[in-house]
């Protein structure tokens, strides 16, 4: 088990645990095909969002020694290293953009030479996807400069077409002083290129129905790399048809009318303002 220091240095474990869960978990609506594409999503958008980010990348060595422990037998040989890091002053940047980013682009290079199965990609995405969601503390208190702030993107799951529900709650949120950015109708990555380089405290997304899971599932993996700080609730009738959505897609949160997502977002924003809650 990976040492726990005190401070943002540690582990979220509930966090870790089931963002591991999301990979593993299969539960009916996760076949493997589903899961190795939920994979292919953490590495390649990890990959862009990489190193020209940052001035110094860790030393060569240290990246091999953390691909080689991403695919290890050993469960939490990576959150190790990475902790470890973060105990020898590495910034949550640099762990985001630097350490994990460069690592994920060097398991590609071993895949292209075929020094890494498929099997074991998927394994090590989601073992970054953990340590990732794992350090979401650390994530909110880098990238939260206005983390109470009344602000959240509201969108429907590429794919979906019923869209009035996700649109009155915009306009339900807007009359109470939030400000809502609404996105619907939009395709995958271009609902992705939205939502990135805005510090959403709060993202919303809306499915209709079962065969939205495995959409909904890759879109909020894809938002946990370009927005590792948002807090991400589902919404929909998706909730009703599927009772595990939660587990099943690793949201933060699920809402079935406009009111209880109110009470859950204003609760989520009165935690992020609580002193000492986010500390860097």
């Amino acid at each position: 088990m990976p040492r726990k220091p005190q401070g943002d240095g540690g582990l979220d474990r509930e966090a870790f645990d089931k963002a591991r869960g999301l990979f593993t978990k299969r539960a009916g609506f996760m076949p493997d095909t589903a899961v190795h594409a939920l994979a292919a999503e953490v590495i390649t958008r990890l990959e862009r969002r990489g190193s020209a980010a940052v001035e110094r990348l860790p030393p060569d060595a240290d990246i091999e020694a953390l691909c080689d422990a991403l695919v290890s037998p050993r469960e939490e040989a990576a959150a190790d290293l990475v902790l470890d890091a973060r105990l020898g002053g590495m910034s949550i940047d640099m762990v985001y953009l630097g350490y994990l980013a460069a690592s994920a682009r060097r398991l590609g290079e071993r895949w292209d030479e075929d020094r890494t199965t498929s099997a074991q990609m998927t394994v090590a995405a989601g073992r970054i996807y953990a340590i990732m969601r794992g350090l979401r503390q650390a994530f909110a208190s880098d990238q939260y400069p206005n983390a109470g702030a009344a602000r959240a993107m509201f969108a429907a799951t590429p794919g979906e077409t019923h869209t009035l529900g996700v649109t009155m709650a915009a306009d339900f949120f807007r009359r109470r002083g939030w400000q809502i950015d609404l996105c619907t109708g939009l395709a995958h990555h271009e609902l992705l290129s939205a939502a990135e380089g805005v510090a959403y405290p709060i993202i919303g997304v809306s499915a209709g129905s079962e065969r939205m899971v495995f959409p909904l599932a890759r879109l909020i993996v894809a938002l946990r790399i370009t927005s590792p700080a948002a807090w991400i609730m589902v919404s929909g009738k998706i909730i009703d048809l599927v009772p595990d959505i939660l587990t099943l897609v690793d949201a933060d949160g699920v809402a079935g009318d406009a009111e209880a997502a109110l009470s859950q977002m204003v609760n989520h924003l009165e935690t992020a303002r609580a002193p000492g809650r986010m500390t860097n």
